[in-house]
């Protein structure tokens, strides 16, 4: 080996090692999917037009709504309970959580085409009425590959999640230049080719996927245990929608579809935040239940602490990088038009630093199976944003809704960091006096 090659070697099992850790590969995996989407939402926005990639953004926030379902009602049970199974349950766990996510992915794809196809109207937008079947596709497709490449991350082979991902996003970008090429690239098109290189990256994937068994009582008992926790994750889930996004969604209202393609432009510059957030998120709820597990509460929280403080240090320094010069990093992924929104561009940096805090606190709450305060912090943002969506975005335009978004995370963090302090010293007194009581006897 080389004075360089070994050096290198060095630097990966030491410095790069002691900073990622475990979420080495989960981060690997979320550098090449953030990237693709990141540059997805750049090619889009400049070969379709504002106007259409704006209809394309409206359309998938659709796509983004059942996903969350799936989050709710299974990725999150999964990636909290999934990791405590012993080695010959997994077979007789794991087909119960796959036959779930078949009902639930099946259900979704009748639920999308049938709201574009017979209640455009309630969007406001009746062109999305030609996106039904290519949304309905797209909704299947990416809800199944990314349920896989989650399970690969409950189980720890997150190596097969980096491989599933490179086949179902590296090959949209060639696709997508092609159509252009071709003057063929509208939203129907790009929907098809996301539709297809998730079906071909999800085919793929069943390569790697453990034996499963199909067990009726597992099935049930399964169902149980994960209702307990996604009960409040999907009326979180559901609220979020009815929170956040419906300051979003106010905005097209009185600004036209322009304005949408404003706001997921700007998103998709701080969305870069999506590697870390979004890799941990693969990984951190695993692995703090298996640190409450085998350490207790207050090995989780320790987990939890220096989760926060390493990352939430490289999401402020990068927010701050985009904040210092919001107009430049606009005119330079999107061009002129966009450079005019660099205030929407400094909010949104704003933003993701709440945004970021939200997921350690979340992780710890589910792997204490203890959820109902997430969805109790949606009820607050619902209620705020049901107050304020419309007045904020009607008087204050975009300003108004991108201060809104960041009341509502204001409040969601809050409250939930509150129930983990209460929630924990509960726990630690009880585990106390169950091993004072043992100690006696």
């Amino acid at each position: 080996m080389t004075v360089w090659g070994a050096l290198a070697e060095r630097l990966r099992g030491g410095v790069l090692h002691r900073f990622l850790g475990r979420e080495v590969w989960a981060l690997t995996d979320q550098a090449m999917v953030s990237a693709t989407n990141f540059l997805t939402n750049i090619m889009l926005a400049r070969f379709m037009g504002l106007r259409e990639f704006g209809l394309f953004a409206l359309a998938w926030m659709s796509v983004l709504f059942v996903n969350s379902l799936q989050y709710a009602l299974i990725v999150a049970p999964m990636m909290s309970v999934g990791p405590k199974q012993e080695t010959r349950d997994r077979p007789s766990y794991f087909g119960a959580v796959f036959f779930q996510e078949l009902v639930l992915v099946s259900f979704c794809f009748g639920l999308v085409y049938a709201a574009l196809s017979f209640f455009p109207a309630l969007f406001r937008h009746p062109e999305l009425h030609r996106l039904a079947m290519p949304l309905a596709v797209s909704a299947f497709a990416y809800q199944a590959q990314d349920f896989v490449r989650r399970y690969f991350f409950a189980t720890r082979h997150s190596r097969f999640a980096l491989a599933d991902d490179g086949i179902s996003y590296l090959t949209q970008l060639p696709i997508l230049w092609f159509l252009h090429k071709a003057g063929e690239l509208n939203s129907v098109t790009a929907l098809w080719t996301m539709a297809g290189t998730s079906l071909v990256g999800l085919a793929a994937s069943w390569l790697w996927v453990e034996p499963l068994k199909l067990d009726w009582k597992w099935i049930k008992s399964v169902s149980i245990r994960h209702w307990k926790i996604s009960r409040w994750l999907t009326g979180s889930a559901l609220m979020v929608w009815t929170s956040g996004n419906l300051f979003v969604l106010a905005a097209p209202l009185y600004y036209g579809v322009a304005a949408a393609g404003v706001l997921k432009a700007s998103q998709n510059l701080v969305g870069v935040m999506h590697v870390w957030f979004l890799g941990l998120d693969n990984i951190v709820p695993a692995e703090t239940a298996r640190r409450l597990r085998e350490g207790g509460v207050h090995s989780m929280l320790s987990y939890t602490r220096s989760i926060l403080a390493k990352w939430g240090g490289l999401t402020c320094l990068f927010a701050a990088v985009m904040a210092a010069a919001p107009g430049f990093w606009l005119h330079l992924a999107y061009g002129a038009q966009m450079a005019q929104y660099g205030y929407i561009l400094r909010l949104y940096a704003l933003l993701y630093i709440f945004v970021f805090v939200g997921g350690p606190l979340r992780a710890a709450l589910q792997a204490l199976e203890f959820t109902a305060p997430i969805f109790w912090s949606y009820l607050a943002m619902t209620a705020f944003a049901v107050i304020f969506a419309i007045p904020m975005a009607k008087w204050m335009g975009l300003k108004g809704t991108m201060l809104g978004l960041i009341g509502t995370q204001c409040l969601f963090q809050g409250i939930v960091s509150v129930s983990l302090v209460v929630r924990a010293r509960r726990v630690r007194l009880t585990n106390a006096m169950a091993w004072s009581e043992a100690a006696a006897e």
